[in-house]
């Protein structure tokens, strides 16, 4: 079956824009969707911005100097999910100063720090009045994070769905307080796997943080989904940290 058309469409992580780019690409429609990525970068006056690439194998060389022309205006460019042989292309032609090859969400956390953060109230999660052990991984967590700059932190999370395999995934924690975080996706083949379990609400997770700057110690927590949101195709849930 033909691929369909090259497209493009946008979400927000925190004040950071990204541009997922899916479909058969030539170099006609690569150069249609480099300027309309430049024009969205320019009219919106944007600074940080990530191009995702996870869902495109191969690009002309010429397409992809149309994509790096448009990435020069902003402070800050990522690019995200370039397959082998892009990224071997990429590792050996000349990249602007503030264009950066990301293949993780590590990197890519490390690279925006807290302009990933999620400041949205309606997405922080709380203790809800309880008042948590202070040997818990949540205070300590939260102990950790108050004394330090609050910046994303990349995690390892882990999903078990009732009557299905358990599916493993990396996103990036916006929000964490003693009673649980808020992780966005930014991986597309993920955000999709996990929005079409229904009921998403109540499932059990584990999650794991490696040592980072935030945190120096590597913590392993259980916990289950609280909610999950998704705002112009861009994925969060909300997982509440079970104790035990």
């Amino acid at each position: 079956m033909a691929m369909s058309k090259l497209k493009v469409s946008t979400r927000e992580i925190g004040t950071v824009k990204v541009f997922d780019l899916e479909g058969s690409p030539t170099q006609e429609t690569l150069q249609e969707i480099a300027w309309k990525i430049q024009r969205n970068i320019r009219r919106h006056r944007l600074q940080r911005v990530i191009i995702n690439l996870q869902f495109l194998p191969f690009l002309e060389p010429l397409g992809m100097r149309s994509l790096l022309a448009a990435c020069i205006r902003p402070q800050r460019s990522l690019i995200y999910g370039a397959s082998n042989v892009i990224a071997h292309y990429l590792e050996g032609t000349y990249l602007p100063r503030n264009v950066r090859i990301c293949q993780t969400e590590k990197e890519v956390a490390e690279d925006l720090g807290p302009f990933l953060l999620e400041k949205d109230s309606e997405k922080q999660i709380g203790s809800e009045g309880k008042i948590l052990d202070q040997q818990s991984m949540g205070y300590n967590l939260e102990r950790r994070r108050s004394k330090r700059m609050h910046v994303a932190i990349p995690i390892d999370l882990k999903i078990f769905p009732d009557g299905h395999e358990p599916i493993e995934t990396h996103a990036i924690a916006t929000n964490i307080s003693e009673g649980g975080l808020f992780a966005e996706y930014l991986d597309l083949e993920a955000a999709r796997k996990i929005d079409r379990l229904e009921p998403l609400r109540g499932i059990k997770t584990e999650i794991r943080i490696y040592p980072n700057a935030n945190f120096p110690e590597e913590y392993s927590l259980k916990g289950k989904v609280s909610r999950k949101q998704l705002v112009k195709k861009q994925l969060g849930i909300a997982v509440e940290f079970l104790e035990g």
